[in-house]
């Protein structure tokens, strides 16, 4: 439904925010990209079909090439397996089981010579992941070859492939496979120990050789200092976040400038005026009238799906008057749920206005409408309405006895998903009434680690602040 204000969020491993917005913005590029092409194509006729012949032989010659070499080195590789390195296949097999595998991917230990570091290689839809020869896994190893599971996991490698067609916008490519690495590192960091995390993370920055002699104290404290406004721009062209931006993810406090927000601001600029640019374009050529009816019926068929599931009480709640609500309780069914599960209760959560929030609560629950009821999402009413800020209907749950410190099946708290929301007025209120910011979730993170990693200035403040009062 078009005004339903709901988000959807993953509680198993998932993707940063940064790396789902470029994500997106590269694929509605390389959609507008692809069908730009087709259009071409179709106008040139022979001349066109040609030129894509000539594309697909060059395609058909660089996965050759890639078959080649992955043959190659599962060959004459040695599979990791329980028969050999057993200890360092089951550390393995235990950390792909906590990212989601159903099995442990395919390891191969390799002396060819462009391998010199863990990494994932394939050909299609088979991967997998390559050591070189001599690599020990320890605690610090660890971190570099779950990095490379979790690429595995979030299958990068076919998402690189499929939006190629889209990366000629200026610097969104390499922003969005930078995101890529800030997910790798958040999601690999966390299946490490506090301890582990920053040798970890520093090990793989400046190589075996290096480490042995590295002051690690003295590198840190470099790297935490502010950098120039030029270094921050030249990550615009990196593939990779600097070591100052990564030590963040390993729980240190590294030191970040308004300059670095800057940066982000122009990155998100240039592409959405590159994107803006090629749809300006496409508006003014004229499209096939096939392609027109494709797009309409698509848009048609869009718009009777989200209209689908909604009761006459859950549309009132959204957008209606105390009245129509008032009247509508009486005679409708409290168990009815959307296309999402969302109940009545769920949907007062979503609701803007303030005015009779209260009359409107109490005789939902006097009608039987159920507090516990849980939606697609995973989420009861009250966990709706501290995502949404709800901040008054929030207040009446607590009244009504909610604990401030539950946690769900993924060790969240109502702080939280007040923090994951972006509700700085949620978040005070559930600190005034003594909600724990100490409390991590299943992956580690506490509401201020979660508010650092969004860039919640506000937030961080009242965080920061609570933690401080409580020492």
């Amino acid at each position: 439904m078009n005004e339903k204000m709901k988000q959807i969020r993953q509680r198993k491993p998932s993707a940063t925010i940064r790396e789902k917005l470029y994500f997106w913005l590269l694929l509605l590029s390389t959609v507008a990209t692809g069908c730009g092409l087709v259009i071409v194509v179709l106008a040139l006729g022979t001349i066109g079909i040609v030129i894509v012949g000539m594309v697909l032989l060059l395609l058909g010659i660089v996965w050759l090439r890639q078959w080649n070499r992955v043959m190659t080195i599962r060959t004459d590789g040695i599979i990791l397996n329980e028969q050999q390195q057993p200890l360092a296949y089951e550390q393995l097999r235990q950390d792909a089981e906590r990212l989601g595998f159903w099995k442990v991917p395919e390891i191969t230990v390799t002396n060819h010579k462009t391998i010199n570091r863990p990494r994932t290689i394939g050909l299609f839809q088979k991967y997998l992941l390559v050591l070189p020869t001599g690599y020990s896994v320890d605690e610090t190893t660890r971190f570099e070859l779950i990095r490379e599971l979790v690429h595995l996991k979030q299958n990068h490698e076919e998402k690189r492939m499929l939006l190629l067609l889209g990366s000629w916008v200026p610097f969104l490519r390499s922003a969005y496979l930078r995101a890529c690495e800030e997910t790798a590192d958040r999601m690999a960091l966390a299946c490490l120990t506090e301890e582990e995390r920053v040798p970890a993370l520093v090990r793989s920055v400046v190589g075996p050789v290096s480490w042995q002699t590295l002051n690690l104290t003295a590198y840190i404290d470099q790297k935490r200092q502010p950098m120039p406004f030029a270094a921050v721009l030249s990550e615009l062209f990196r593939n990779q976040s600097s070591i100052s931006r990564r030590l963040t993810f390993a729980g240190l406090d590294a030191s970040r400038k308004r300059s670095a927000r800057v940066a982000s601001v122009v990155l998100v600029s240039l592409s959405c005026l590159g994107l803006a640019g090629l749809v300006f374009v496409a508006t003014e050529l004229k499209l096939p009238q096939w392609l027109t009816d494709s797009v309409s019926s698509v848009e048609q068929q869009t718009t009777a799906k989200e209209d689908l599931g909604e009761s006459k009480l859950m549309a009132a709640i959204q957008k209606g008057t105390l009245a129509e609500i008032e009247a509508l309780i009486p005679k409708s069914d409290m168990e009815a749920v959307d296309a999402d599960g969302d109940t009545a209760l769920h949907y007062l959560g979503y609701r803007k206005s303030s005015k009779g929030l209260d009359t409107v609560f109490k005789a939902l629950l006097a009608a039987g409408s159920d507090v516990d009821a849980v939606n697609e999402f995973g989420e009861r009413p009250f966990i709706t309405a501290v995502y949404s800020n709800n901040k008054e209907l929030v207040e009446l749950y607590l009244k009504r006895g909610e604990k401030i410190n539950q946690q769900d099946d993924e060790k969240y708290t109502p702080l939280h998903h007040a923090v994951e929301g972006e509700g700085k007025e949620t978040v005070k209120l559930l600190l005034d009434r003594g909600a724990d910011p100490a409390i991590k979730n299943a992956d580690g993170y506490t509401p201020l680690m979660m508010a650092q990693e969004y860039e919640l200035d506000d937030i961080i403040a009242l965080l920061k602040q609570n933690q401080t009062q409580t020492l």
